[in-house]
Formats: structure tokens, C-alpha cells, sequence
């Protein structure tokens, strides 16, 4: 069976499974180093022949939900272009990335280029908490075949926020509303995935712990959208993505993802 139809219930690594090969020794493998810091864009195997290309966006934590090294590396062994994207003014990628633009529109340009550059055949992208919303937004800018979004922000909008009793957010909103930095074409996911010239050909992942009362209002906007999958779970709060990478199965969703 499945991680598709699994998604119901969280499962945890058997007891007594074979240890890993250390990351430094596999092919591909991330060191941490590669990807601390504060680099806004970090590119990994741009020059490998390889024509799939993961895309993975930071969050406000300028995160994954996990350590971004030990993300990427869940991929080390797939011939895999990979990139980490950080959203240093922690805006949703509204205020853009610094040297790839400076919206949100521009950043998917710049981002356009380079897939273009790079030959690129099969785009995924990946995201939790406000990567996951980037990630559903840029999607059919991009033009990717699979977008996998944990614990997304499906609207940014301080008013919706507040009827949601969502105050979260409320400390990254303000700014960009003081500053006029809201795009507001694109800060309402079910608008944008509404339109299906924007949806595209897209297929849209969207995993949440279906207990926790926030994160499940956000996902279920989406609800009757097509092409969007919701993936409901029994747990993992908003960083599903931790449990995931506990349980194995999120090497398992990427790994399906990369190589359908």
C-alpha cells in the first residue's frame, strides 16, 4: 500500500531496520555547512545531467521543518538537481529573494530562467508552514508537475486571519501591510489555484495533522479545487514535517514525487 492511501495514519520506522550509510558517504549527500548560514538561495548537483529539479522553500523559521541539510539529503541518492530557498525577510516570498528578484512575481521569473537554463524535464516543489504556501502559489507560475505543500498558509489576508482566530501570523502580516508589500493577486491561495490558467497543469499535494484545528481550516479552502489532493493525518501538529521524516515516510513522498 501505498503513502497515498496511508494518509490517513502515521507510521513509524520498524524497530530493528538496517542503519544508514552516513550522509558524507553516500553520493550526493548534503554536510550541513553546504546549507547553514544565511544564503538566500543554495544550489546543489546544478551541474549533473540530470533533468529533475527539486525546489525546496524555507519558511519563517528560514526552515523546512527540519534542518534543511537533512531535507535535501532524503534525495542524495536520486539523480536530482536540487535547490534550498530561504525567504530572508520572512514575508511569504511577498518582499521576493535578495539577487532573485524582489517580489513574488519576480521571483518566479528569475526562477523561470533558470529552470530554462538547466534543461529542466520534471520540477517538484516543497515547502512547510509559509514555504508551503509559496510553493501552491508559485507552482503554476512555474510551471512544476508536483507541488508538495506541509502545513501551508492558504491565505495571508489579515481580515480572513482574524475570522479564522489565526493569530499566528500576525507579527509577519503587519509589516507587509505598512509597507504596501501585500500582493494581493497572490495572497489568497484558492483565488490563485481557482483560475486554472494560473492552477496549470499542476498536481498539488497538501499534507496536514487533521487534529489541529488551524492547519486544517487552512487546508480544507482548498477543498474542491482540482488537481489539489488534501493528505490528512492523525498527528504531527504543524510540523508534520518532523513526523514524517520519523516515521520515513517523507523520503518516501519525495521520492514518488521525484521519479513518477
Amino acid at each position: 500500500m501505498g503513502w497515498r492511501e496511508r494518509a490517513r495514519g502515521l507510521r513509524r520506522a520498524g524497530a530493528g531496520a538496517t542503519a544508514a550509510a552516513p550522509p558524507a558517504m553516500r553520493a550526493g549527500a548534503v554536510r550541513q555547512f553546504e546549507v547553514d548560514g544565511d544564503e538566500p538561495m543554495v544550489a546543489l548537483g546544478m551541474d549533473d545531467p540530470a533533468r529533475t529539479l527539486l525546489i525546496a522553500f524555507g519558511g519563517m523559521k528560514l526552515r523546512i521543518g527540519i534542518p534543511p541539510f537533512e531535507f535535501l539529503n532524503m534525495t542524495r541518492e536520486l539523480p536530482v538537481k536540487r535547490l534550498f530557498l530561504r525567504d530572508l525577510e520572512q514575508a511569504w516570498y511577498h518582499r521576493g529573494v535578495p539577487g532573485h528578484g524582489e517580489s513574488l512575481p519576480a521571483l518566479a521569473d528569475d526562477l523561470r530562467g533558470l529552470i530554462e537554463r538547466h534543461h529542466v524535464s520534471r520540477l517538484v516543489l516543497a515547502g512547510s508552514s509559509a514555504g508551503g504556501y509559496a510553493v501552491l502559489v508559485l507552482g503554476g507560475l512555474l510551471g512544476a508537475d508536483v507541488v508538495l505543500s506541509f502545513s501551508p498558509q492558504t491565505i495571508i489576508e489579515p481580515e480572513a486571519l482574524a475570522q479564522m482566530h489565526d493569530e499566528r501570523w500576525d507579527q509577519y502580516v503587519e509589516p507587509l501591510l505598512r509597507d504596501g508589500r501585500l500582493d494581493r493577486r497572490w495572497s489568497d491561495v484558492r483565488k490563485v489555484l481557482g483560475d486554472a490558467e494560473q492552477r496549470g497543469a499542476t498536481r498539488y499535494e497538501v499534507f496536514f495533522d487533521d487534529t489541529m484545528e488551524l492547519d486544517r481550516a487552512h487546508a480544507e479552502r482548498l477543498e474542491g479545487i482540482p488537481a489539489v489532493h488534501l493528505r490528512r493525518y492523525a498527528g504531527g501538529s504543524h510540523n508534520l514535517v518532523r513526523t514524517l521524516r520519523d516515521s520515513g515516510e517523507l523520503k518516501q513522498i519525495l521520492t514518488s514525487a521525484l521519479t513518477a
